[in-house]
C-alpha cells in the first residue's frame, strides 16, 4: 500500500527542513571554545619542551596560566592573553623570563581536530607548538598584593649558594603612601645584580615577595626581624634567611 501525504504532512516538512539546515548550519559554523587545560610539547629538536596551559573566561574577560614540569614552574600567569575565534595568543614573560632577551610567545590556531596548534618563539627561535585539550580549566590566579605592616620596612641582609658558590642579598623594603610595599633586590654572586621587587604579599607570620622582571620568589615566616625561607627563581630554589639590619619608616 502506497503511503499518502497529507497536505498538513507537507506543511509540516515544510517547515521542518528549514529549521534542521538552520541548525546544521550554527553547528558547522559555532566558534571553537578554548577554555580547558591543553598539554603539548614544543617540539625543540633534542629538548622537547612540555606545556600544560589552563584557559578559563573570569567575567568578561580570559584568563590563563601554565605548567613547566621540566622547569618546576607550576601556575605562572600568562600574559598579552589574546582568544578569538580563530585561535590562542600569549606570553610566559612569569614563566621563563630571560632578560634581556624577550620572554617567549606562543600563537596558536584551532586545528579540524580541535587541538590548538602553531608555534613557539623565543629569542628569534621558532619551533613547533601543538597543544590538546585534556580537561577542564585549572587556572591559577595570582594572589593580590597587600598592604604591609611596619615590620617588613627597612634592609634586610642574608646569603644563598647556588652550586656551590654563595650569593649575597641585601633587601630594601618601602611602605608607599597607598600601605603596598615597593623594593629592591641586590644580589651580589660573580656579577651584581639589582632587581625591583614589585609584588609583596604578608600575613601575620608569612610573607611573599616577588621580583616579576627576573621571575625571582622569596618567601618565608616572618617572626624576631627574620625572614626564615626559600629563595626561588624558576626550577631553582635554595633556603634562604633574612634578617634586618636597619628599619625605616614609610617612603614613596
Amino acid at each position: 500500500m502506497q503511503a499518502r501525504t497529507t497536505g498538513a504532512t507537507r506543511t509540516a516538512a515544510q517547515h521542518l527542513l528549514p529549521l534542521a539546515l538552520l541548525l546544521a548550519h550554527c553547528t558547522l559554523s559555532a566558534a571553537p571554545d578554548a577554555a580547558g587545560r591543553w598539554e603539548g610539547s614544543v617540539e625543540i629538536p633534542g629538548a622537547p619542551l612540555r606545556l600544560v596551559v589552563d584557559l578559563a573566561r573570569d567575567g568578561g574577560t580570559w584568563i590563563g596560566s601554565v605548567i613547566v614540569p621540566g622547569r618546576g614552574i607550576k601556575g605562572a600567569a600568562l600574559n598579552a592573553l589574546q582568544v578569538d575565534d580563530t585561535g590562542v595568543r600569549f606570553g610566559l614573560d612569569a614563566a621563563m623570563r630571560f632578560a634581556p632577551e624577550p620572554a617567549p610567545r606562543a600563537a596558536l590556531r584551532f586545528a579540524p581536530d580541535g587541538s590548538l596548534a602553531g608555534e613557539f618563539t623565543q629569542a628569534g627561535h621558532r619551533a613547533p607548538l601543538v597543544l590538546t585539550r585534556t580537561g577542564v580549566a585549572q587556572v591559577d590566579k595570582p594572589v593580590a598584593p597587600t598592604i604591609i605592616t611596619a615590620a617588613l620596612p627597612g634592609q634586610w641582609r642574608g646569603r644563598y649558594e647556588l652550586g656551590g658558590n654563595p650569593r649575597q642579598v641585601t633587601l630594601t623594603l618601602q611602605r608607599a603612601a597607598d600601605g603596598y610595599g615597593r623594593g629592591e633586590l641586590v644580589i651580589v654572586g660573580k656579577r651584581t645584580t639589582t632587581l625591583p621587587i614589585d609584588h609583596i604579599v604578608q600575613s601575620d607570620s608569612f610573607v611573599t615577595l616577588r621580583s616579576t622582571a627576573a621571575d625571582i620568589r622569596i618567601e618565608g615566616r616572618l617572626a624576631d626581624g627574620a625572614i626564615d625561607g626559600q629563595f626561588v627563581q624558576g626550577p631553582f630554589d635554595a633556603p634562604l634567611q633574612l634578617r634586618r639590619v636597619m628599619s625605616t619608616g614609610s617612603g614613596s
